[in-house]
């Protein structure tokens, strides 16, 4: 038995010995090419949106205060109202104010009168003091009457015309169009000019909204804005509140940066002749009408980012390769690349884990 087992073990070993003598290796089987889904690069042109927090604001939003003091005798509308530019909306003693005018008025009369009298006295004197008829204390006298009357002339217009100010100002009205809130004040009740609070009025129609672009946005805005690879020739902004969409127009863009939030201010016009906007609202405003032009929409999925660019996996003669692309915009589903790629490139979209540069790669299907 241990004879037998020995010869098989001899045996073995001589089969092992000539298998490494004749150099032959077992053949290794290369791997095949991974199965890919590819979309094909093509340009055009894209238009793009953006999108920021927006607030609601009325370009006049007033507190009206009285510019005279008094109390109040009426009030002309209720809370709520439309009302238009001119429209008298409280009155202020206005009678106490009518005879000051009254008064101020007769007092300019006679000073007017006055003014006549000592001018045509004067012009008299002139010619007398050239031919010696009057002495020259009798002209003097006379001069310096005139000079009074011209001086109490002009005292007394300016007197009738702030008399005349302040009867104006004893009535109230609205500064443009708009809507009046709340009374602030009741009638009977004493108001100090330029103090006391009156009622505010808030013009609806149009509505604005203010809202910021981030620095990164704005200049990469204007990079393709003068490269000419971006159009923007119909600057409108959209808002929906509570389901409804409005349209309106982009129609300020700063070009300085705000130290507090390094964002850029701009601002959008809306029709709002149904005063369905409100201002303090907020909403979102999405900002179209750019055009990014001979760019190549790609599915987020597809682009990938390392330490110095993002890039693209392309297929090029069966094998994997390293596509960089410059991002000109991208929201959740989609980057637009304005340059890197061009038209014919085949986009690898999945089984990104086993795959790398120069990996054979095969079409397994396109989009």
């Amino acid at each position: 038995m241990k004879i037998t087992t020995i010869r098989v073990f001899l045996a073995l070993g001589l089969a092992l010995i000539w298998l490494g003598c004749s150099g032959e290796k077992p053949q290794q089987q290369s791997m095949p090419p991974m199965p890919v889904q590819t979309m094909l690069a093509l340009g055009e042109d894209i238009s793009t949106s953006y999108s920021y927090p927006a607030k609601l604001v009325s370009e006049e939003d007033v507190v009206l205060k009285p510019k005279v003091s008094g109390a109040i005798t009426q009030k002309l509308f209720k809370a709520g109202d439309r009302v238009k530019k001119d429209q008298v909306l409280f009155i202020i003693e206005q009678d106490k104010y009518q005879a000051a005018n009254e008064i101020a008025k007769g007092e300019w009369l006679v000073a007017r009168a006055n003014f006549y009298n000592a001018q045509q006295e004067h012009e008299r004197n002139e010619a007398l003091i050239a031919k010696q008829a009057i002495s020259k204390k009798e002209y003097d006298t006379s001069l310096a009457t005139f000079r009074s009357a011209t001086a109490n002339l002009e005292a007394a217009a300016a007197s009738y015309k702030s008399a005349q100010i302040d009867l104006n100002y004893s009535s109230v009205s609205a500064p443009f169009d708009g809507v009046v809130g709340d009374a602030l004040v009741n009638v009977g009740e004493y108001v100090n000019a330029t103090a006391s609070e009156l009622v505010r009025l808030t013009n609806l129609n149009p509505i604005y909204a203010d809202f910021y672009i981030s620095d990164k946005d704005k200049m990469k805005l204007d990079q393709s804005l003068s490269n000419n690879t971006l159009e923007f020739a119909n600057p409108e902004a959209n808002i929906t509140i509570l389901g409804q969409n409005f349209k309106g127009k982009v129609y300020f863009i700063s070009s300085v940066i705000e130290n507090s939030s390094a964002n850029v201010k701009a601002k959008a016009i809306f029709d709002n002749n149904e005063s369905k906007l409100i201002p303090g609202t907020i909403t979102t405003i999405s900002m179209n009408g750019f055009l990014q032009k001979k760019a190549y929409k790609i599915p987020q999925i597809a682009v990938m980012q390392d330490q110095r660019e993002a890039f693209v996996y392309t297929i090029e003669n069966g094998k994997v390769k390293k596509t960089p692309i410059k991002i000109a915009y991208q929201d959740n589903q989609f980057v637009i690349a304005s340059s890197g790629l061009k038209d014919g490139d085949k986009i690898i979209l999945d089984n990104f884990k086993k795959i790398s540069v120069g990996s054979s790669v095969q079409e397994a299907g396109s989009r």
